[in-house]
């Protein structure tokens, strides 16, 4: 099993904050503010949103996760790939 995790500053560009590798689950936690979860095209209108303090596990996912925000805040990500 391998265990990844990262630090993403969120800003009004579109961030990929996971690559799509088939991982078996994907934490995330904003932790300063709200992100909006989708696709490359993803906006403050059309993305699933997370608020600040949030956590969202999603499990077997095999596309890639961008998140973008209306100012700047941080999401964590842990990766786990069997």
């Amino acid at each position: 099993m391998a265990v990844s995790s990262a630090q993403y500053t969120i800003t009004t560009t579109p961030t990929k904050i996971y690559l799509g590798d088939g991982a078996t689950t994907v934490h995330l936690h904003s932790a300063t503010g709200s992100c909006y979860l989708g696709g490359s095209d993803v906006t403050t209108s059309t993305g699933f949103r997370i608020d600040n303090g949030d956590k969202l596990t999603i499990d077997t996912h095999e596309d890639a996760i961008w998140c973008v925000s209306a100012g700047s805040n941080t999401v964590y990500s842990l990766v786990i790939t069997k």
